[in-house]
């Protein structure tokens, strides 16, 4: 869906001179729904970056994580994962009241890889709409969950991908501050 770009991408474009660099990705691929390569990154992901807006544009962005399968694929146009309310401020689930477009980065930083989504989102709540799901997500537990219907999707460029694996690999336990949230939140 290419109308998803406005007045300022094509001047950015043009500024920068990657017009014809961005028409040949946006005429070679096909960004209107996921692919299989696409549908098999996305079950093998464990986590995401979701990011929505207020009404008067104001952005929020949630990380969202749990087991493989987590973010489910329904099928090439829609996806759908379980809320759950964790601190209880509800940025996402606000928004969403008021604003359904959203967006999704889902990066493999292993494979400095990874897919970015636009579209909208419907929260589901009635449980008969649920349990068109639930088979999805049996061993979570959740109060709502969310439907993304795909308007736009693209696997973005590597090359700034930073990648994490030597950070991870590196990383020693005993460095861990077990009190890291509450000295963050200053408590």
């Amino acid at each position: 869906m290419k109308n998803i770009f406005h007045k300022g991408h094509k001047q950015a474009r043009e500024k920068y001179k990657t017009k014809a660099n961005a028409d040949y990705w946006l005429e070679t691929l096909d960004t209107s729904q996921l692919n299989q390569e696409m549908i098999k990154f996305i079950e093998n992901s464990t986590y995401f970056f979701f990011a929505t807006a207020s009404p008067d544009g104001q952005p929020n962005l949630n990380y969202k994580g749990g087991d493989k399968g987590f973010l489910h694929v329904v099928d090439e146009k829609k996806l759908v994962f379980p809320n759950f309310s964790g601190n209880g401020i509800l940025h996402s689930i606000g928004d969403l009241e008021l604003n359904n477009k959203v967006s999704l980065l889902i990066p493999d930083f292993n494979q400095n890889a990874r897919i970015k989504i636009i579209g909208t989102a419907t929260v589901v709540y009635e449980d008969v709409y649920i349990s068109e799901y639930i088979d999805y997500f049996s061993r979570f537990t959740f109060d709502s969950l969310i439907v993304i219907n795909i308007a736009y999707v693209i696997p973005n460029c590597p090359s700034n991908l930073h990648r994490v694996k030597e950070t991870i690999l590196s990383f020693d336990e005993k460095d861990k501050d077990p009190q890291i949230i509450k000295k963050l939140c200053g408590f």
